[in-house]
């Protein structure tokens, strides 16, 4: 019994989880409320104009019958097909207007859900970002958000045409004839039913497409941006195998979509044709037996009715798919949306005029996978106005200890005091506005050198950038540049070396430069002469800050007030660079192991 009630427990879940996912998308058509209205009344208005044509046609040919009983009608016929061209031109006009506004619709939809999705990211937890790829995530906030916009525009006015042609052909043929109505709208309750089955079937396979492009986006990027590297350690062909690979599995998910979609445009056409069929066949029965009231034009009339009454079900076949596949980008759109934002209980507010720069780490506990301890313990004190060195290994918990005092992430037990005050009592944004950080990983966005450095300190002035330049020995290097301080610059930027890429970011740290100093490596790929000038220099102007420094070339942290030696997530040792050395232990041995690689 409980294997037979999944499946279908199961079911019920996925038509619940369809239907939110329609009503959630319907409230984006309010974006543009012009837009919207001016596509829904063009939509019926020009519905309702094409509703009059078969009828005008109808006229037509009952008044052209007439002509072998000589009571031929010509004003009757020439007043007849005026009429018609003048519905025709004007529902040609119509229709233009209606696709403009459906353009604008589409564009606003498109801007509202960008919208939604560049405050989400903003507020998405670093553990979410950091463990998706960035591919899949940009496919999310481009194809997918452009998918749903043309879908949903297209569809409001498709919907709403369908059902006012259906209800106007079936009123109409109702009280022309009865029995030829029922005829006509049979083999559409056929169409219906094929287009339930297949829905169910079609939709599984287009959430795995949409899946797994934004898994090829991912791909692609990576590539992209690792590319150096992929020539360098000759993983060409390698990269070409997984992207093949990739490419093969969409290729087939698409074909199978396509093929089973493909289905539902010939079986209705077929059900149309045969529609088509029986309402000549028997209109000219009845015709034949004298049934009253029709002719050749009431024939006619209705093989063109019967024709509208099928033809917003075909359309609505061929839209079918691109609606599933919408369904499925809005299901990849609303779990980014969904996810709940980074929690921020503070409500302590820090003035930083006031802030003295003490940080305590007490009995800190932290692992980025469950049972795999990266901080095990962890205790320090870091005074204010200190300059303190993190020292170990790879893996040693650095870098975590950084995180951990940014709020990127939350310790699982013990806490971090920011003068004696616990930082998750702090508002996030209120922390990170006390502390400067530089990462080993440079970060330079898609601007000019200047707003680069400039970047994080509001209203910067150019000769405060020029000036912080030089402090960081940076400005004789951006003098060089095609355009100096104006040259742009981009995120993959090519034309810059690493140690230039730091030395910017390393001048933004210290035009901004707050209470707090925290340096992650942060002049790794600067030679060492220019470290040392860049450190005398910082020196001068973080005087009586504190500063939390993780180095690798233990030579430029000797003058540290404290270094702290970290091993398997604890403090292994802590003293001055002298007093360490002196003890012969881990730090002497890292010591004398950098000094013999150097």
């Amino acid at each position: 019994m409980i294997n037979q009630g999944q499946p279908q427990m199961r079911e019920r879940a996925q038509i619940n989880d369809f239907k939110g996912t329609v009503k959630r998308l319907v409230k984006y058509l309010g974006a543009n409320k012009a837009a919207l209205v001016a596509v829904l009344i063009l939509s019926v208005v020009t519905t309702l104009l094409n509703l009059l044509i078969p009828s005008l046609i109808g006229r037509a040919v009952d008044t052209l019958a007439l002509a072998k009983d000589m009571m031929f009608d010509m004003r009757m016929l020439a007043k007849t097909l005026t009429g018609l061209g003048a519905v025709l031109g004007v529902t040609a006009l119509l229709s233009y207007f209606q696709g403009v506004n459906s353009a604008k619709l589409t564009q606003a939809i498109a801007l509202h859900i960008r919208k939604e999705l560049s405050v989400k990211i903003t507020k998405l937890p670093i553990g979410y970002l950091d463990t998706r790829r960035n591919g899949d995530v940009m496919a999310r906030l481009t194809n997918d958000v452009e998918n749903i916009a043309v879908t949903i525009s297209q569809t409001a006015g498709a919907l709403l045409s369908a059902v006012v042609v259906i209800v106007g052909c079936v009123v109409i043929m109702l009280a022309q004839n009865w029995q030829l109505a029922l005829v006509s709208i049979s083999p559409v309750i056929l169409s219906v039913i094929l287009t339930r089955i297949v829905s169910g079937i079609i939709h599984k396979i287009f959430q795995k497409q949409q899946a797994v492009v934004g898994k090829l986006s991912g791909h692609i990027q990576e590539s992209v941006s690792a590319h150096k590297t992929v020539h360098a350690y000759d993983m060409i062909e390698e990269t070409i195998e997984e992207h093949n690979k990739i490419s093969d599995e969409l290729t087939k998910l698409a074909l199978k979509a396509q093929v089973i979609g493909g289905l539902l445009a010939p079986l209705t056409s077929l059900l149309g044709n045969i529609n088509f069929l029986l309402v000549v066949v028997v209109g000219g029965l009845f015709y034949m037996n004298g049934v009253p009231g029709v002719t050749i034009g009431l024939i006619q009339e209705f093989t063109l009715y019967s024709r509208q009454f099928t033809k917003p079900v075909n359309e609505l076949t061929s839209l079918f798919a691109q609606f599933q596949t919408a369904i499925a980008s809005a299901e990849r759109v609303f779990e980014v949306l969904d996810v709940p934002d980074e929690p921020d209980e503070g409500t302590e507010v820090l003035e930083i005029e006031s802030l003295q720069g003490r940080i305590t780490f007490e009995d800190v506990s932290f692992s980025y996978v469950p049972g795999v301890m990266v901080l095990d313990h962890f205790s320090a004190e870091i005074g204010n106005g200190k300059k303190v060195a993190l020292v170990g290994s790879t893996g040693a918990g650095k870098t975590t200890l950084v995180n951990l005092l940014l709020r990127f992430y939350e310790p699982d037990s013990g806490r971090i005091l920011l003068d004696g005050v616990d930082i998750r009592d702090i508002p996030k944004r209120n922390l990170r506005m006390m502390i400067t950080m530089v990462l080993q990983n440079t970060s330079l966005m898609e601007d000019t050198v200047a707003a680069n450095i400039g970047y994080g300190k509001y209203g910067a002035t150019a000769e405060q950038i020029k000036d912080i330049s030089k402090v960081v020995c940076a400005d004789s290097f951006i003098n060089q540049l095609p355009e100096g301080y104006d040259t742009m610059l981009s995120s993959e930027d090519s034309t810059l070396s690493q140690g230039q890429r730091q030395l910017i970011c390393l001048g933004r740290a210290a035009l901004k430069l707050n209470k707090i100093l925290v340096l992650d490596e942060a002049m790794s790929s600067v030679d060492t002469a220019t470290e040392q000038t860049i450190q005398s220099t910082l020196e001068k102007i973080t005087q009586g800050q504190t500063s939390l420094i993780i180095a690798h070339r233990l030579s430029t942290i000797r003058d540290a007030d404290n270094i702290l030696v970290l091993e398997n997530g604890r403090v292994a040792e802590e003293g001055s660079h002298e007093s360490l050395i002196a003890k012969r232990g881990t730090y002497y041995r890292l010591y004398n192991s950098y000094q013999y690689s150097e």
